[in-house]
């Protein structure tokens, strides 16, 4: 297995990265900074989605000799003029989130994007869009993206998960079931222009 480091400490992602890399077959292990003794490195976000991925990796660049990637994903609605790298940031509407407890700031992002369904007749066409940046040890770099679709509704489906409540809100349009819902099956099905993106990229 070909290792890389994944220039991320968030569990989410670092969990459905190694998931789509194993399911692939593609032969690549993801790494993460504590694996390698490397300290985390927070690099602060900014609204352009392949800006902030190419952040995120170039900052280890020189820390390690593994292609070093880095990710990012942004939320966009029809209809909605939002910056969609700050899922939530434009819940928060201001409020600072070191201020609040992982379940306020979980509501909040519910509540804010429900009222947002709402106001579109209770469904309003959306997409994620992640994009990814593979930085080199020799600094040269190759980048991939993917959009998957979904359909944000107002509705309040399954149990919250105060860390990622939007997966009570919004369906798939490829499955047709909700986030919180849907089977390991359905999330791969789901997940798949995810993973062509990042085998593209590796392969």
């Amino acid at each position: 297995m070909a290792p890389i480091l994944l220039a991320t400490t968030n569990k989410q992602k670092i969990e459905r990265i190694r998931k789509l890399l194993k399911a692939s077959g593609v032969g690549v292990e993801a790494k993460i900074p504590s694996d390698l003794g490397i300290e985390a490195i927070d690099v602060e976000e900014g609204s352009d989605l392949l800006e902030n991925a190419r952040a995120k990796a170039r900052a280890y660049l020189g820390k390690t000799d593994l292609p070093i990637l880095g990710t990012d994903t942004g939320f966009f609605l029809d209809g909605e003029i939002l910056d969609p790298a700050m899922v939530k940031r434009n819940a928060l509407q201001g409020k600072e989130e070191k201020t609040l407890t992982q379940k306020e700031v979980g509501q909040a992002m519910l509540e804010f994007y429900q009222e947002l369904a709402r106001k579109h007749g209770g469904k309003a066409e959306a997409y994620w869009k992640d994009v990814f940046a593979l930085v080199m040890p020799d600094g040269t770099e190759k980048t991939a993206e993917d959009i998957r679709e979904v359909v944000l509704t107002d509705e309040v489906h399954g149990e919250v998960n105060e860390f990622f409540p939007m997966r009570s809100l919004y369906y798939s349009k490829v499955t047709g079931r909700y986030a919180c819902d849907a089977s390991e099956e359905d999330e791969l099905i789901e997940l798949m222009p995810y993973t062509q993106a990042l085998v593209g990229l590796l392969g």
